[in-house]
């Protein structure tokens, strides 16, 4: 049961930091929630990992009422992340990490370009595309940190091996 609930908790733990007033500059204030985007990402790109995407949706939701955003937005964003993660799952073999943080780069640069334009059709008028590019490419920067650590957790219980000790 814990190890089905994991990918969840640790990104609803991540949604968590993004409700932390971190009292970052206005060019920064989207890496924290595409750093939960990203952890989306590579729960759904681990293999035997469970995380649907009706909870990918609403880890979203719960990252827009968090941040203050738009409603929908970044539940958008998790499950545009969540596909593309899903997509790769069979190609991870558990040790791909550079493989997949060069998956992860077009996608980040995808959803900055998609997120950009979402934005300044919500608010009628261009929006500045400098924070949500800061924010891709800050989770670029930090997504074999972020991948390494997920895959610790997901490795912590043999599979096919049951609590309690009984296979």
């Amino acid at each position: 049961m814990m190890r089905a609930s994991l990918p969840a908790l640790t990104v609803l733990l991540g949604v968590l930091v993004t409700a932390v007033p971190w009292g970052l500059p206005a060019e920064a204030t989207f890496i924290p929630p595409l750093v939960v985007v990203m952890m989306v990402f590579c729960w759904r790109a681990t293999p035997d990992a469970v995380l649907p995407p009706i909870v990918c949706m609403a880890l979203g939701l719960l990252t827009d009422v968090t941040t203050g955003g738009p409603l929908g937005f970044w539940a958008l964003m998790c499950l545009f992340a969540s596909s593309a993660g899903a997509r790769l799952d069979k190609f991870n073999t558990g040790r791909a990490t550079g493989a997949l943080w060069f998956a992860w780069m077009p996608v980040a640069a995808g959803l900055a370009g998609f997120g950009w334009l979402l934005a300044s059709l919500y608010f009628f008028r261009w929006v500045d595309w400098t924070p949500i590019v800061f924010g891709a490419a800050a989770s670029i920067a930090i997504f074999p940190g972020v991948f390494l650590f997920i895959r610790s957790l997901n490795q912590g219980t043999p599979r096919g091996v049951a609590y309690g000790g009984r296979a």
